[in-house]
């Protein structure tokens, strides 16, 4: 199935849980993602982040990718939607895999703990994703020796090896799950 279906499926199920859904529409024959965004992606990332260790960016890929939106989106010119799901790598239990009921269950009675096991990236409207955690969570966790500040932009349906699963788009369900706390300024436990 393919990345605008699977997106499709996510902007009907954010829908169907009274979720708020970030305006956009699919552009699924546009590029965001040129080479010369790639050869500027790093700073980019570095002005909307800071610095930060890769122990920094282990389990911390919901509040990475919230706070990369607003920078991400004034460098595209384009709406860059903060997307909740899980990566399919092959194994029956994928990674950071969750369904219908979690999400129903974190909705009705709330988010308790520091982690939950669900996966967020960006989804640009043109089906392009970008995700500056998961390769550097898996590298660190795992051990190896490569892989350190690799980032995923591109185009989901040209990604190899692993597919990505939206099941929300938006920020909303972590407001209302509670694993989104606002300040003055936005930050995730």
């Amino acid at each position: 199935m393919s990345y605008a279906s699977n997106w499709a499926a996510a902007i009907e199920r954010s829908k169907r849980f009274r979720l708020e859904v970030p305006s956009h529409e699919v552009q699924p024959e546009h590029r965001y993602l040129t080479d010369a965004r790639h050869a500027e992606f790093p700073y980019v990332v570095q002005r909307g982040l800071g610095d930060l260790d890769f122990p920094d960016v282990v389990a911390q890929c919901m509040s990475i990718h919230y706070r990369l939106v607003p920078v991400l989106e004034e460098w595209l010119g384009c709406p860059v939607l903060y997307t909740i799901g899980w990566v399919d790598d092959g194994t029956d239990t994928g990674m950071f895999k969750f369904d219908d009921a979690f999400v129903a269950d974190k909705l009705q009675n709330g988010h308790s703990g520091s982690t939950a096991n669900i996966h967020a990236w960006l989804t640009l409207p043109s089906m392009e994703v970008i995700d500056v955690a998961l390769v550097t969570t898996l590298a660190v966790l795992k051990g190896w020796r490569e892989g350190h500040g690799a980032v995923l932009a591109k185009h989901a349906d040209e990604i190899t090896g692993m597919s990505y699963k939206p099941m929300l788009v938006g920020p909303d369900f972590l407001r209302k799950s509670g694993l989104l706390r606002e300040w003055g300024l936005y930050s995730l436990r």
